[in-house]
């Protein structure tokens, strides 16, 4: 080998040793980042996960379906959109004006409306300049036969409504558990509507109840409650695989060594 060969080739070791260990190093400085600057970033990101999280499954501390019930404002809501139409049945049936010391605690702050809800319908009167003898006659179904219209929510159910959308619009919350908020809110939503059932169901009971306006009289609706089907148990089932995924996700059980 000439002289001209031999340098040529020590310097394409050279080289080839430069670019070794310059990967090397750069392997050597990425490790070393993870721990000293990536590590720490995942740090924080984390705690803000627990945070938020810990502040919504603070709202959602339930034992057991009754809690769900009451906590969820599910409860409070049927009991104003009972009242409220049992308010509509006295005075379109009896002519008379209920009122009770006990809804003045019950006030909606809005409502769902059911899908077979119908909308404002044109009935044709002088306005449309047309003869009396062609207006328009709308039915009226009986109560007997009574379907809910709107379900009456209360500021609790709006309330936890609103912490629900605030977690799922949060973007440091992991998919796995945002999938999860979003059974829960998904199950909320068909509780309620079953609540609304239930009140159909009861509302449906007001002229058996109440035949005349003296029956009226002390009314508590109490008898209602034994109508319901929808008790928070499936509510309190999703919110139970939330937490549990919450669980699994912060390895709650490995932190604390629990089997």
């Amino acid at each position: 080998m000439s002289i001209d060969e031999l340098v040529s080739f020590l310097k394409d070791i050279v080289q080839i040793l430069f670019w070794g260990v310059g990967a090397f190093l750069a392997v050597l400085s990425y490790q070393h980042a993870k721990v000293s600057i990536f590590q720490p970033a995942k740090n924080e990101v984390f705690k803000v996960q627990i945070a938020v999280l810990q502040s919504l499954l603070k709202e959602l501390n339930w034992k057991s379906s009754i809690e769900s019930w009451d906590k969820s404002g599910l409860g409070t809501s049927a009991q104003i959109s009972l009242n409220g139409y049992f308010k509509r049945y006295a005075k379109d049936q009896h002519d008379a004006e209920m009122s009770s010391e006990v809804e003045k605690n019950l006030v909606a702050v809005g409502g769902i409306f059911s899908p077979s809800a119908k909308g404002f319908q044109l009935v044709k009167g002088p306005a449309d300049e047309v003869e009396d003898d062609s207006t328009l006659d709308v039915d009226e179904t009986s109560w007997s036969e009574f379907k809910w219209d709107i379900f009456e929510i209360s500021a609790e159910f709006q309330s936890l409504s609103g912490k629900i959308e605030s977690a799922l619009n949060d973007p440091v919350l992991p998919s796995m558990i945002l999938s999860e908020i979003e059974n829960f809110r998904e199950e909320l939503h068909k509780s309620a509507m079953r609540a609304a059932e239930d009140v159909e169901k009861a509302v449906r009971q007001f002229p058996r109840h109440y035949p005349t306006k003296e029956s009226l009289n002390g009314a508590t609706l109490t008898w209602a409650h034994n109508l319901r089907e929808e008790r928070g148990e499936k509510l309190l089932e999703a919110l139970n695989v939330l937490k549990k995924s919450v669980r699994k996700y912060l390895q709650s059980d490995e932190l604390l060594k629990h089997r």
